[in-house]
């Protein structure tokens, strides 16, 4: 038994370490269609008098699917990567309030008929180092992110006035990745893991923010020529945010929660000149 598990593991070691010949630069970009459904909720606490509410999507009607869009640059030179992408996405949904709703001081009261709307954008531009760059591949990447989140519930009194509650916000965050792809000849496996942190004052409100994301994917190589390579992905995402708020007036959670399929196309343009590590 020992012995057949020293040679799986150096089999495998061999596979991660074979070494092969690749471009030495490429350039490229892609399209990214995302379909995810939202999960979770959002909790407040108003000083003044004590009073909190806690509503979950799935009791408003907001726990839907919907559609975004991602847009991503970049290139490689050797074992380094250099990608800047932008997407955006919003949920949108209307219901009748079973509880009273708080932020800050204002409050929208059960029985109302409301409006909402989540907004979700980011961009980032992140750099990577393959540090196994063979057959297979594994690299860990570093970036900042702009990421822009809104929440926004509307509704009107008696007299017909609107009453708003909720904001939008930007937070740079530094950005952290580990990724790896598994290659067989046009097919590729593909999984990446990172997230993102935010802690910090601004205009008086005390903020503590996360971002996470896993990715699985598999690639399919289905057109090369001698420079020019396209592919096309199907995978699954999972993303977790939390926004966390805190002033004189009380506190504000949130907590996002978007899983769901994407597909992606991809094109590249590689050089002549072969590299091999």
């Amino acid at each position: 038994m020992r012995n057949i598990l020293i040679i799986a593991l150096f089999a495998i070691w061999s596979t991660l370490c074979a070494q092969i010949e690749r471009p030495k630069w490429e350039i490229g970009g892609g399209l990214r269609l995302n379909y995810m459904g939202l999960d979770g909720g959002f909790s407040a606490h108003r000083n003044s008098d004590g009073y909190e509410s806690d509503i979950q999507y799935d009791e408003i009607g907001m726990n839907t699917y919907s559609s975004s869009f991602a847009l991503f640059l970049g290139g490689r030179y050797k074992k380094w990567n250099l990608e800047f992408g932008g997407s955006r996405g919003s949920y949108e949904g209307g219901f009748t309030a079973k509880t009273d709703i708080v932020r800050d001081e204002t409050q929208i009261d059960s029985g109302a008929v409301v409006d909402g709307t989540l907004d979700l954008t980011m961009y980032l531009l992140s750099t990577a180092f393959r540090f196994i760059q063979k057959k297979h591949d594994l690299g860990v990447g570093i970036g900042i992110m702009a990421l822009h989140m809104g929440a926004n519930y509307a509704t009107t009194d008696i007299e017909g006035n609107e009453v708003k509650l909720g904001d939008d916000y930007w937070f740079p965050m530094p950005f952290l990745a580990l990724s790896g792809r598994l290659n067989f000849d046009r097919l590729r496996i593909i999984g990446t893991a990172g997230g993102a942190i935010f802690k910090g004052n601004m205009e008086g409100d005390e903020f503590d923010v996360g971002y996470y994301i896993i990715d699985v994917a598999v690639a399919y190589e289905f057109f090369r020529t001698k420079r020019w390579t396209y592919i096309a992905d199907v995978g699954y995402r999972n993303m977790y945010l939390n926004l966390d708020i805190e002033n004189e007036r009380g506190w504000y959670k949130e907590e996002d929660i978007y899983r769901g399929p994407y597909v992606t196309l991809r094109v590249s343009y590689a050089s002549e000149e072969l590299w091999k590590f």
